[in-house]
């Protein structure tokens, strides 16, 4: 029994360990319109505003599915196409029917400009229409 214990000691340990060594995430500001999107695979939306550099206002957000046409929710693999090589792939699920409607992104790899590109999000959708992306990202090579 006392093996059983030093042994979960230790994994908490290591695990504290690993927690306290995560790099501290940036915030990430970005707002998208969204009147070319249609439904279609793939559908996009345009970024208007961002706080980041390598994102700039005028990237297309590409969404490919599988749900891009409900009128319920969106489920889609998204890609932030910034150009060059430069983009990052992650996954976005909406809830259309909320009240405003809400929803997050989680996007896991980038190439070029995004190489490693992880960030979190949550998605707001304002009176006039415009999407806000509100949280957090890491960039620069994956470890």
């Amino acid at each position: 029994m006392s093996k059983l214990l030093i042994l979960s000691a230790g994994a908490v340990l290591v695990l504290a360990s690993v927690a306290s060594a995560a790099p501290a995430m940036q915030p990430l500001k970005i707002s998208k319109e969204c009147s070319q999107y249609t439904g279609e695979v793939p559908s996009f939306c345009t970024i208007t505003e961002s706080n980041l550099a390598a994102i700039p206002a005028g990237t297309k957000i590409l969404y490919y599915g599988p749900v891009t046409s409900s009128p319920l929710f969106g489920s889609s693999t998204a890609v932030i196409a910034v150009g060059n090589g430069d983009s990052a792939v992650g996954y976005c699920v909406t809830y259309d029917t909320a009240s405003p409607p809400s929803g997050t992104c989680a996007f896991h790899a980038g190439s070029g400009t995004l190489a490693g590109f992880q960030a979190v999000v949550k998605v707001t959708v304002d009176d006039k229409q415009i999407w806000h992306w509100d949280g957090g990202y890491l960039l620069g090579t994956a470890k």
